[in-house]
Formats: structure tokens, C-alpha cells, sequence
């Protein structure tokens, strides 16, 4: 329970007042004494006090006021108010600014006794909750410290291993790697103008660097060929989006990752695969990459004879909003001129 004898202050104007309350409680506590606000507040400051006995009516100083101001610098010292001239109202308020009990002058031994007790228990408790709960913050920052370090981990982990990926992607095709790259910057620039979490960014980015990770799993004379892809070559090629579902399945921390891969090349029209979602329905990543994703296309593409320029892919993604294409995040790129950051 109380390990140490607990310091009692005694704000009171009368001499014989503070004198009685000494002689009451000395055996069991430390008691001081002030005869004013000026220097109780000296005590306060100067000592680790547990309890206060404040007069209401002190010569010069509104005792309520003074109850206010203590429990706002020391919300964990109980105080308890002495009157000799008690009123309903008095007493309301002193409760009301934080009082925990009051004494009416001339005041018993055994109750003085009993209400200083009972206020120490009360004083206690509160400390007890306190400690509690501090203890339950200080263990749930630590927990959250873990899980960010291991996502962290797996994070940096899967990173490594997915950059290997997709350096087996770019030794068949030769384009890839530098595509990705490129994707996945446009996506972030996208995603900063949207406002997106932090949170967000990182999935954002872990998607777009595997949105081509299914190719792995595509013939490599299709993705090889320089000249147009024949129909069949074509449905083919439209499978790595599921592909890249496959490859990544037995990988549970990139789970959040899987909607962009398997729908970025969904149409805002819904015509588009494997899915033919429509509209909001596609996951707002999947129409950030399918932006991104056909902006390097057209600029930097090794089938076209000779890349597009910054003006006409703007007027492609213009006559394509609503079709193909997020007009919303068309509208982010062309406003933000995010194409001469590519």
C-alpha cells in the first residue's frame, strides 16, 4: 500500500487551526505549514506533497480559486477544504473545482483522521489507474514498434527477392526492369497528388514494381517479338496479370498488393481484362498503374518506331478519359504536369 509516510500541507490562515491539524497527524505523515496562497504554492514547489488541507476563506485569497490552480499544476494531489462558515453552494463548487471531501470547523479528531485516510486511498487509486494505464500505452507503442518492424523486414526481405524476379523478367525480355521503374515512379507522383497514405505508397510501389511479374511465366518469344503480337500470341499475353496472381499467392505479406497486379489492365469502360470491371469497381492502385502503365508504354515502348511526345501522349490520355482511363487521375497528371517528371 503507502510505502513512505505520505507529506500532508496545511493551507490555513489561523495559527491555532494549522497547530491542531500538526498535532492530529504528525504521528502518521509529514505535515507543513502555510498560512497563505504564497507560501503553500512554495510548498507545492518545493515538495512531494500528497494532501492538501486548504481553508475556503483565506485572508486575501478566494480558497476556490486556489483549489482550481493547484489541481490544474497537481491533478494527483487530493485536497480537501476546510470552512468554518459551510453553505450548499460552497461546498458544490469546491467539489466541482476538485475538492475531494471538506471539514467544517470546529472538526473532530476521528473524522479529520478518517477523511485525510480515505483521500490517500482515493489519491491511491487514481496513481494505481495511472500506472495501468501508462504501463497498457507503453506496451502498445512497443507492439506497434514490432509489427512496423517486421513488416519492415518482410517488406525489405520480399524487395530483394522480387528485384531478383524481375531481373529474370528483363534477362527474356530486355524492357521490363527499366519499364518498371519508370511505371512505379509515375504511380508514386500520382499517388502524392491523390493524397494517399504513406501506407498506401508503399503497396502502391510494391505493386507497381510487380505489375509485370505474370511475364514470367510468358513464352519468351512473345515477349521478345518486336512486331505486332498475332491473336493468339495476344490472349496469351493478356494472362500474365493472373500469372503474377499465381506467383505471388504463397507470399501472405503481399497479399495487399494482388488487386493492382491482377486488374491494372482494366478498362474504366469495362472492356477491359481479365475481370472486365467497370468504373470505381477496379481498385483505385489498378487505375493508377493502368495510367502509368500505359504512359511508359507510349513513351518509351522498344515495338514503337519512335516514342510519343509528352504533348500527344497528353492528348491521348485526354480522348481516352472515361474509356480506357480514370478520367480523374487523367485529369492529376495532365494539371500536374506529372509527364515531365518521367
Amino acid at each position: 500500500m503507502i510505502n513512505k509516510r505520505p507529506n500532508i500541507l496545511v493551507i490555513d490562515d489561523a495559527f491555532c487551526v494549522r497547530q491542531s491539524l500538526q498535532f492530529i497527524l504528525r504521528d502518521k505523515y509529514n505535515v507543513l505549514l502555510a498560512p497563505g496562497a504564497l507560501e503553500g504554492q512554495f510548498h507545492l514547489s518545493s515538495h512531494h506533497i500528497d494532501i492538501v488541507l486548504l481553508d475556503i476563506r483565506l485572508r486575501g485569497t478566494d480558497g476556490l480559486k486556489l483549489l482550481a490552480d493547484i489541481k490544474q499544476r497537481f491533478p494527483y494531489i487530493e485536497i480537501i477544504m476546510v470552512t468554518a462558515f459551510a453553505s450548499l453552494e460552497t461546498i458544490r463548487k469546491a467539489i466541482r473545482f476538485g475538492a475531494c471531501d471538506y471539514l467544517i470547523k470546529p472538526f473532530d479528531k476521528n473524522e479529520l483522521i478518517s477523511v485525510v485516510h480515505n483521500a490517500l486511498m482515493q489519491r491511491e487509486n487514481k496513481l494505481g489507474i495511472k500506472n495501468e494505464l501508462d504501463m497498457l500505452k507503453e506496451s502498445t507503442l512497443y507492439l506497434e514498434h514490432l509489427i512496423r518492424n517486421a513488416k519492415d523486414t518482410l517488406m525489405n526481405s520480399s524487395e530483394n527477392n522480387l528485384t531478383a524476379m524481375l531481373l529474370n523478367i528483363d534477362s527474356k525480355d530486355g524492357y521490363t526492369w527499366s519499364h518498371v521503374k519508370r511505371v512505379t515512379k509515375l504511380s508514386l507522383l500520382i499517388a502524392e497528388k491523390m493524397r494517399v497514405s504513406d501506407e498506401q505508397k508503399q503497396w502502391l510501389k510494391c505493386s507497381a514494381s510487380l505489375h509485370d511479374i505474370g511475364k514470367l511465366n510468358i513464352d519468351t518469344t512473345i515477349l521478345r517479338k518486336e512486331s505486332k503480337l498475332s491473336d493468339k500470341e495476344y490472349e496469351v499475353m493478356k494472362k500474365h496479370p493472373e500469372e503474377g496472381v499465381k506467383i505471388i499467392h504463397p507470399l501472405p505479406f503481399l497479399k495487399n498488393a494482388v488487386p493492382a497486379i491482377k486488374h491494372h489492365h482494366e478498362r474504366y469502360d469495362g472492356e477491359g481484362y481479365p475481370s472486365g470491371l467497370k468504373g470505381k469497381e477496379i481498385p483505385y492502385m489498378a487505375r493508377i498503374l493502368s495510367v502509368a502503365d500505359a504512359v511508359d508504354s507510349m513513351m518509351n515502348s522498344p515495338v514503337r518506331q519512335s516514342p510519343c511526345e509528352v504533348g500527344r501522349v497528353e492528348r491521348e490520355l485526354l480522348s481516352n478519359a472515361g474509356l480506357q482511363f480514370d478520367p480523374e487521375i487523367v485529369d492529376i497528371v495532365i494539371r500536374g504536369r506529372l509527364l515531365s517528371f518521367v
